[in-house]
Order: C-alpha cells, then sequence, then structure tokens
C-alpha cells in the first residue's frame, strides 16, 4: 500500500494512474488557484512594504528554489559555508529545520559552521549576532521567506525536473511559477551530469527567458564513496560496479539518487522511495529489509540525508550501505566565488 504522501506526490507528478487520481486532479487544480492567490498576495504585500522586511547586521545569502525538494539546495548550502570558511570567515546558516536530517547533516560535514534553527530565522541570527562575530548568513530555503532581505538571492532548479508539471502546489509541485525567477540573482542548474547536452541547452535558455538578468551556473552532485552506517568504514564507488542493490531514500528527487548509482554501474533493482523528510519507522525499516532479501541484492543503499533522520533505527535494522556525495559546479564556479568575495569585502 503506498503511503497517503507518497499517493499525492505521485498525482502532482502525474505519475500515478488509476480512476481516482483523474477524478482528484480537477480538485487539486482547484487548491493549486487559491494556494497561488495566497502566495502572490503575500509576495506583493513585501514588495510594496507593507510588510516590512527587515536587514540583519550582517550580509545575508538567499538560498532556494521553485519546487518542493530535489533540487540540491542544501548540498549548495554546504558548498557555500565551505567558501566562506575558506576566507577565514564565519557564517551562519540559518535554517527552520523542517527535517533534523539535513541539520545534522551539516554538523557532521562542517563542524566548525554556526547552524541556527528556527521558524523566526531573523530573531535566530540576531541572537547569534550578539554572541559573536558572524560575517555572513545563508539563508537555506529563502526563496519564499520574505521576511529578511538578502543580498544575494541564489535559486536552485533540479535540471531533470525543472518545473513539474508546471502546475502549482498540490496538483503540481511548483511553490510559484516559473516567472518568480526573474528576483533570483543566480541561477544554479543542479543534476546537470545526469541530462543530455541538447536538453541541457534548451533548459539554460528557457531560464533565461524567464530571468534575462541571472546568471546561470551548472553543478552535479559528485559520488565520494560509500560508508557502513555501523563502523563507518568506507568503500570505495568502484566496489559496488555491476552489483544489485535495493535502495531507500526519502529526498525530493529519489530518480536522480537511483541514475547517479546506475551512471556509476550500480544496478538498482528495488527501490523503495517515501516522501521529502519522511521518518521511517521501524516497521518499514523492516519491510524493506524483507524485501530486499527476497529479491535477492547484494547490498542495501541510502543517502546521507535518509541515514541522519534516523541513524540508529536505520543502523539496527538495516546496517545499509551509505552514499557521500558533495557537489561541484561545473560551470560558472567564478561567479559565485566573485559574489561572495564582493560581499565579503575580500579582494
Amino acid at each position: 500500500m503506498i503511503p497517503i504522501k507518497n499517493y499525492f506526490r505521485l498525482i502532482a507528478e502525474d505519475q500515478q494512474p488509476g480512476f481516482f487520481p483523474h477524478l482528484l486532479k480537477p480538485v487539486l487544480s482547484g487548491a493549486s488557484f487559491f494556494y497561488g492567490g495566497g502566495v502572490a498576495v503575500i509576495r506583493e504585500l513585501y514588495q510594496k512594504g507593507i510588510l516590512p522586511k527587515k536587514r540583519l547586521p550582517f550580509p545575508v545569502i538567499s538560498v532556494g528554489n521553485l519546487t518542493w525538494g530535489g533540487t540540491g539546495k542544501t548540498p549548495l548550502v554546504e558548498y557555500l559555508a565551505r567558501r566562506v570558511l575558506e576566507l577565514r570567515r564565519t557564517p551562519l546558516v540559518l535554517t527552520r529545520g523542517y527535517g533534523q536530517d539535513e541539520v545534522e547533516q551539516l554538523k557532521a560535514h562542517l563542524p566548525n559552521v554556526r547552524i541556527g534553527v528556527g521558524k523566526e530565522r531573523y530573531q535566530v541570527a540576531q541572537g547569534y549576532g550578539r554572541r559573536e562575530r558572524i560575517d555572513v548568513a545563508i539563508l537555506d530555503d529563502g526563496f519564499q521567506h520574505w521576511k529578511v532581505t538578502r543580498d544575494i538571492e541564489i535559486v536552485t532548479v533540479n535540471a531533470l525536473n525543472p518545473f513539474g508539471n508546471r502546475s502549482l502546489f498540490p496538483r503540481g509541485i511548483l511553490r510559484e511559477a516559473p516567472q518568480a525567477l526573474k528576483r533570483a540573482t543566480v541561477v544554479v542548474l543542479t543534476h546537470v551530469n545526469l541530462l543530455a547536452p541538447k536538453e541541457l541547452t534548451q533548459l539554460r535558455d528557457e531560464i533565461k527567458k524567464f530571468s534575462p538578468s541571472s546568471f546561470i551556473t551548472e553543478a552535479f552532485l559528485e559520488p565520494l564513496f560509500f560508508y557502513r552506517a555501523r563502523k563507518r568504514n568506507r568503500l570505495s564507488i568502484s566496489s559496488l560496479e555491476n552489483r544489485r542493490v535495493a535502495t531507500f531514500s526519502a529526498v525530493g528527487s529519489p530518480r536522480s539518487f537511483q541514475i547517479l548509482l546506475t551512471r556509476y554501474g550500480i544496478k538498482p533493482v528495488r527501490n523503495f522511495e517515501y516522501c521529502d523528510h519522511h521518518t521511517f519507522s521501524r516497521t518499514e525499516l523492516q519491510e524493506i529489509q524483507e524485501v530486499s532479501r527476497n529479491s535477492d541484492v547484494d547490498e542495501i543503499v541510502t543517502t546521507e540525508k535518509d541515514f541522519y533522520r534516523a541513524p540508529k533505527d536505520i543502523t539496527e535494522v538495516l546496517d545499509p550501505l551509505v552514499l557521500a556525495t558533495r557537489i561541484q559546479v561545473s560551470t560558472g564556479e567564478e561567479i559565485l566565488t566573485d559574489r561572495i568575495f564582493r560581499l565579503l569585502g575580500v579582494s
């Protein structure tokens, strides 16, 4: 049985067949109309100053997206924080904290980065600023967070599925229409290594129509290694070449994870997909274990984001291989670097 959240996600992506989804789509389209209207009203209130924006005492880089998950936003936040640390400056990552998985992953990868978690990110940042020197704030998931004034607006777009079915939530995966990209300073196309060159060129041209003044850069997730959940011993990516694996993931774009494995010669034969930030129960993990055992797979693999969501249960029940990745900016890295340098006053 498909979990209810997964069921609606599949409808939003036009991947759920059947008579009932066909009947449900007009209802969801109506809800999308009201959702879009509400977003537009709030946006206008902030843009016209009726609702005040607040400026922090240090520069702000916003990293956000147009769609619900799967764009590589959090890896890009980590990338930017690393670049700031390399300049011997102190970054503060501000996140609402929808899922502690992303927070825990950032803490594990960047122990020296300050991470502020809370719905009222302005107040969280003010608190850090009173206690210590902060050189720049990185506003995670900030494109629709209009309360805080930002100096750079970065929007990540999943090149494999940039706009879904082009409908707003809940009929589609869009938070705002693609025309909202005109607010972006930089558009980062992610997962570009999984897209054909011709399709990538077409996407760049389309982005330019929506946002002619934005800089467009390209990035991809580079697999670094696998590690065993329990002992944390590392295995090379090539060690799983030609191996049959089962995958489980609750990320915004689980198919990107599966395609990435395939590109490196790994064979996903059973894939367990859940909605973004889904918390795995022990029962679900046991089901994954049982089905995988009956499917004659060599390994069970998952993403780091999924592992950090429930490390104890995942380790005890499955002890899977966890894929460690890092984002690489393949085109336009100098644009991002130059923007950061100028923002921090580094020559």
